[in-house]
């Protein structure tokens, strides 16, 4: 078996019976996971963050307390054409989802070949990450998308020499920091991948990266401004959250994101990402080849970057996302370079890490419909995914008790909460956080319903209501408790209150 520096294979790139191949099977992956994702977006209940981010929609500018503005538009857009229901604020995240297997497709198919291509479409829809990002709304889902494309129009612009391609790139720039903040690494990778080639370091002496770099910065000026305007309050938030020197950080924190890792690209497939990261990385330096230094320069200082933030603080498993899209499209180079020559053990092991993340991403989408694991439900991250239409059901019983000719509003301490509230009553009933003055939905002077009004406050778990709630009315009351439960065991609960005669804020 050679194990020669991975060369694009002529004959399979320029084949057309291998092309016409492959592109039927990226048409049938394509329909089948779309046709499935279609089905599956409406029979799972909003997150509770889905359901946050819902709120924003309804409630649109130019920045929030938590991420920049693009999510609260794309769901406006995707309720719009497909409606409120769950269907509806999934639905663009299925389209975005179909964008980015294509672009992963003609960006390996371009760099290895066709069936490189198509490899790298097959990685993105069988890892857990992947997968679960087109059917649960997050801001990584279009940031993802605008990261892979711009990458992929870097490339063309490497490749061709034609500067308008970095405009182009320039702009899915923009566009990614207006998904997630995050996005503001891709220019430091790219910088060190023009330093590192001598194609690149030719266009450090040209405008065109420049000039891409503004225009990415043009589009995302307005959530510049929101921030100055708010005292750079989402900037502050971000840089705390992620990068701020925690007391309980260390091996702890760094073990949990290498689990974490592990859980959510799946285990083989992750062990297989990192050995494309580094094999890219050797072949890419030692021939000086301008595309494996492209994928290495996007996915492994990413990747290492959270690996270091963990050692500080707690790094959520998806925040490292990024990295896998380049390490995808390295590992499909591999192996569509390699197969032929690998023996039946190398061939049998990479159709485990196929399978096993097959399985494993089948399982966690099994898991909150039927429950295939066993767990308590306490445990199980994908309970987070019931109850709250009954949640919903509920508050509309307790809303029947209260006087119809006053004014109802919902009040809660949770952000997550205020999101699942107004979306299972349907919208109709204005939900309030109370005592966050940082959030858009937070109870104020400004926005206080009318003197008079009722209110249901509720919350989650064992607390309490808060000291000072009962003097903003005449008469707060214990409603009865609702109890979640799945498979009869009950895993969380929601204390309700009746309040009325609202007094008004000063």
């Amino acid at each position: 078996m050679s194990e020669d520096p991975i060369e694009i294979s002529k004959g399979l790139a320029t084949d057309p019976a291998a092309g016409g191949k492959y592109r039927k099977a990226l048409f049938i992956l394509l329909t089948a996971t779309t046709i499935f994702r279609l089905f599956y977006i409406q029979a799972v209940e909003l997150a509770p963050d889905e359901a946050y981010y819902w709120t924003w929609s309804r409630n649109l500018q130019w920045g929030y307390y938590d991420h920049p503005p693009l999510i609260g538009f794309l769901i406006w857009i995707s309720t719009l054409i497909a409606g409120r229901g769950e269907f509806g604020v999934r639905f663009l995240w299925v389209v975005m989802g179909i964008l980015l297997t294509v672009v992963l497709y003609v960006m390996g198919r371009r760099m290895f070949g066709e069936r490189a291509g198509f490899y790298a479409a097959l990685l993105m829809n069988i890892s857990l990450l992947g997968s679960t990002g087109a059917v649960i709304v997050t801001p990584d889902g279009p940031q993802g998308l605008f990261w892979a494309l711009a990458i992929f129009l870097v490339f063309n612009a490497i490749e061709s020499g034609k500067g308008h391609w970095w405009y182009w790139a320039g702009i899915a720039f923009g566009l990614g920091l207006l998904a997630k903040y995050t996005m503001i690494l891709l220019a430091p990778c790219l910088f060190l991948f023009l330093l590192s080639v001598k194609e690149g370091r030719i266009w450090l002496l040209r405008k065109e990266p420049y000039v891409a770099l503004i225009l990415g910065l043009i589009l995302f000026s307005p959530v510049i401004f929101w921030n100055y305007a708010n005292d750079w309050v989402s900037f502050k938030f971000q840089l705390a959250h992620g990068l701020e020197l925690k007391k309980s950080a260390g091996l702890k924190t760094f073990g949990d994101f290498w689990a974490g890792q592990a859980g959510v690209v799946t285990p083989l497939l992750f062990l297989a990402s990192l050995w494309a990261m580094a094999h890219g990385a050797i072949q890419g330096f030692r021939q000086r080849t301008p595309r494996l230094l492209l994928l290495f320069w996007t996915s492994a200082p990413i990747f290492l970057f959270f690996a270091c933030s963990s050692l500080r603080s707690k790094v959520e498993p998806n925040w490292p996302a990024l990295a896998y899209f380049s390490a995808a499209v390295t590992l499909a180079g591999i192996v569509a370079e390699r197969w032929r020559g690998w023996k039946r053990g190398k061939r049998t092991l990479a159709w485990v890490v196929a399978i096993s993340a097959v399985i494993v991403t089948a399982i966690a989408h099994l898991q909150p419909i039927y429950p295939v694991i066993p767990i308590s439900p306490r445990k199980d991250p994908t309970s987070q995914l019931q109850g709250w239409r009954a949640l919903g059901e509920h508050l509309q019983k307790i809303v029947q008790t209260l006087d119809p000719e006053k004014e109802i509003f919902l009040l809660t301490p949770q952000h997550q909460l205020v999101g699942e509230g107004m979306f299972y009553t349907q919208g109709k009933i204005r939900t309030y956080q109370w005592d966050a003055p940082l959030r858009i939905n937070n109870l104020s002077p400004q926005n206080a319903p009318p003197p008079g009004s009722q209110a249901i406050f509720f919350s989650e778990g064992n607390r309490d209501l808060p000291t000072p709630v009962p003097a903003l009315f005449e008469s707060c009351e214990r409603s009865e408790p609702l109890v979640i439960k799945r498979r009869g065991i009950p895993f969380r609960s929601h204390p309700f209150w009746k309040c009325t005669g609202f007094k008004g804020m000063q």
